[in-house]
């Protein structure tokens, strides 16, 4: 009896404990929706008088999603699926667009300049400020203190450095990155000290330091990865990072890359095929896996002889600072962001060519459907940003 009732007392005290416990903060997911473009036969055409561009809120737990809200607010399918930043503790998103459709003539695409701040804490969620930037924002980015923030212009080779404080967005200073720099997306380091920047057209990924709110430049190193460098994620902390080389859009398989960042002087230090037009990349909260969606020449017309009917996401585990494959799934057509959830395990990736949200698990080395895709009505996902790095 003595030894039950002490296995009772354990038992009762450990469920006391766990009751007590504050629960983690859910997981929000800010997810892009451009209307303003379809693919007919591997052709750009532009939406005849669309709806708005907005942007959805979501919380996740696991693959479990509740809509927070959606706000109106200029999004753009071109560019890397990097659009939309949300502050680590869930209260604040940025969303910037790098096109528009040309007032002038609506049948074509324009750049945009727009930068919208979102207030993530307000029910419901609401714009709070818009701010002109340079030229097609066309990635933007927030340091894990929430204070600091950066968006990059392809169009005009800068990027344009924020402080953020009380719920709003101040412009600090635009930086220019050299004549026919192109920068194109950015990934801050989970401590804030570093920075990444891809330069496609150059074949570089530069890494720069971040001082006192102020970003360092020029780059204390560029590395060289695969053809036409774009998307990028670090793999947690541990001082890893990830890069799509997003190719030529030819047929011919394309990689990504692993970059050893946390090193005193980085460098790449692997890279893997994955297959054709990798236009998303994402590393796992725990750094123990990387991700890919290829668009799989999915943009292509079906007479195209490498014409796919779908995407692909595709797996790879992260082992040694090396990367090994180990899994792949078809999703819909026209691939752009792929992301991890916080318990490493569940990944979505976001198909333009049926406007869904596609959400998977690893199981073992396998990927298996998580959950029904979440399909959207006004618009097509082409970014996303996550609370919680």
């Amino acid at each position: 009896m003595g030894l039950f009732r002490m296995r009772c007392k354990k038992f009762l005290a450990v469920a006391i404990l766990a009751a007590l416990a504050p629960m983690a903060a859910a997981q929000v997911v800010g997810v892009a929706l451009d209307p303003k473009a379809v693919l007919v036969e591997g052709e750009l055409q532009i939406v005849d008088s669309p709806p708005a561009d907005s942007v959805v809120f979501f919380e996740f737990s696991g693959a479990r999603a509740k809509r927070l809200g959606q706000v109106r607010a200029p999004t753009s399918f071109q560019g890397p699926p990097s659009s939309v930043a949300i502050t680590a503790d869930g209260k604040l998103a940025l969303a910037t667009a790098s096109l528009r459709i040309d007032p002038i003539n609506p049948k074509e695409l324009a750049p945009n300049n727009k930068l919208t701040v979102i207030d993530l804490s307000a029910s419901p969620v609401r714009v709070v400020q818009t701010i002109e930037l340079g030229a097609s924002p066309s990635s933007v980015a927030i340091d894990s203190t929430g204070t600091l923030a950066l968006a990059v212009h392809n169009a005009d080779d800068s990027v344009t450095v924020l402080a953020l404080a009380d719920g709003h967005a101040r412009i600090v200073e635009k930086l220019p990155l050299g004549k026919g720099a192109g920068p194109l997306a950015a990934a801050f380091a989970p401590d804030g000290k570093r920075l990444l920047i891809s330069f496609p057209d150059r074949g570089r990924i530069g890494v720069f330091a971040v001082e006192n709110g102020r970003l360092n430049v020029p780059a204390i190193r560029e590395l060289s990865a695969g053809i036409y460098p774009t998307a990028l994620s670090y793999c947690g902390r541990s001082g890893l990072a990830v890069v799509g080389n997003y190719g030529k859009v030819t047929g011919d398989i394309d990689t990504i890359s692993l970059l050893d960042v946390g090193a005193a002087t980085p460098r790449v230090i692997d890279t893997v095929s994955v297959g054709p037009a990798p236009e998303g990349v994402a590393c796992s909260p725990d750094g123990r896996y990387a991700a890919a969606s290829l668009q799989n020449m999915s943009t292509l017309p079906r007479t195209n002889p490498f014409y796919s009917p779908s995407s692909r996401v595709v797996l790879l585990k992260i082992d040694g600072k090396r990367l090994h494959r180990i899994a792949e799934a078809p999703f819909g057509a026209w691939a752009q962001g792929v992301g991890f959830l916080d318990d490493s395990r569940t990944l979505f990736a976001q198909s333009m060519g049926d406007r869904s949200l596609h959400l998977f698990r690893i199981e073992g080395e396998t990927l298996e459907i998580a959950a029904p895709p979440i399909v959207f009505e006004d618009g097509a996902p082409v970014s996303y940003g996550i609370s919680g790095r």
